[in-house]
């Protein structure tokens, strides 16, 4: 069985792409402004409390939302009944002097007695720390597209450089949207997520780019977007088969990763969708939007 030819042409789907990617950064650039107000971030970026508690029998998640509601805390819980867990998250350190984590072990205590649970981590975020990661997040975010720019510049021309970084942020900001949306709250864990599929949405971008350079060397048409369906086609086959393969490995973290890992399994699936999407017809439709000059390609 031969590998199947791609003969679509990607720009006349380019109108309903525009009004997607319009309502993915409208709902990204509001999930972000929420953010920089309080709302929607976890507590790496917000201060507060996170106790991991271990049950010695197993739990049912609203026996353990009665008990912390007896602490007159609002408590956000992750529930972990494979491992008899459950992680008590709030933004709260203090509460009239006294801590969380003191808090919640003297209800469990009175509750369930020392022998009905132990607490196997406590992590407590304060407000210098949470604002120095926010300012740190912001400033990799920065650098990363000035590396972006100037790497692509290097290789093939300043045009593709910025089409690659609009297209990566794209992808970055419509997912930031979608987990908000969602309900799900900014974190370590989703930054991380967030990286590493602006890691993987410059790959496939590059890939694209790269058939494109080649093409225009090649003189196989004056029309540029010809160039650009062209080699978008040509490359088509390599997407589906990385897209499909990392898309395996996302859906099935997303199944057994458990419910700690949840929000990093989304935010990696979402981006790998994204991601692929924006490197067609987000990526590559702006070289014509820039204006790119064929003859100032590199060799």
């Amino acid at each position: 069985m031969g590998i199947k030819k791609f003969n679509i042409d990607f720009f006349k789907a380019l109108t309903p792409a525009i009004v997607i990617s319009a309502i993915l950064i409208v709902l990204g650039i509001y999930a972000i402004l929420m953010m920089f107000n309080g709302k929607g971030v976890g507590i790496d970026f917000s201060g507060g409390n996170a106790i991991t508690v271990k049950f010695s029998k197993k739990m049912a998640i609203d026996e353990i939302r009665q008990i912390a509601s007896k602490t007159g805390i609002n408590f956000d819980i992750a529930h972990l009944p494979e491992e008899n867990k459950a992680i008590f998250k709030t933004k709260l350190v203090e509460v009239n002097g006294k801590k969380v984590s003191d808090i919640l072990d003297d209800v469990l205590n009175a509750t369930l007695s020392k022998n009905g649970y132990m607490v196997e981590g406590i992590v407590e975020i304060g407000p210098r720390v949470s604002s120095d990661l926010k300012k740190d997040a912001t400033i990799a975010f920065i650098l990363s597209a000035i590396g972006i720019i100037l790497y692509l510049a290097w290789r093939f021309e300043k045009k593709f450089g910025i089409a690659a970084a609009i297209a990566t942020y794209h992808d970055v900001i419509g997912i930031v949207g979608i987990m908000y949306l969602m309900g799900y709250e900014m974190d370590l864990l989703i930054l991380t997520a967030l990286l590493t599929i602006a890691g993987y949405s410059l790959t496939d971008t590059v890939v694209v780019f790269d058939r494109i350079r080649e093409n225009l060397r090649k003189k196989v048409s004056t029309n540029l977007k010809e160039v650009l369906n062209k080699s978008i086609n040509e490359t088509m086959n390599r997407t589906i088969i990385t897209s499909l393969t990392t898309l395996f490995s996302s859906v099935a973290l997303l199944i057994f990763g458990g419910e700690v890992l949840r929000s990093f399994a989304i935010a990696i699936t979402l981006g790998i969708i994204i991601g692929t999407y924006s490197s067609i017809f987000i990526a590559s439709p702006l070289l014509i939007a820039l204006k790119l000059d064929p003859k100032k390609i590199k060799k």
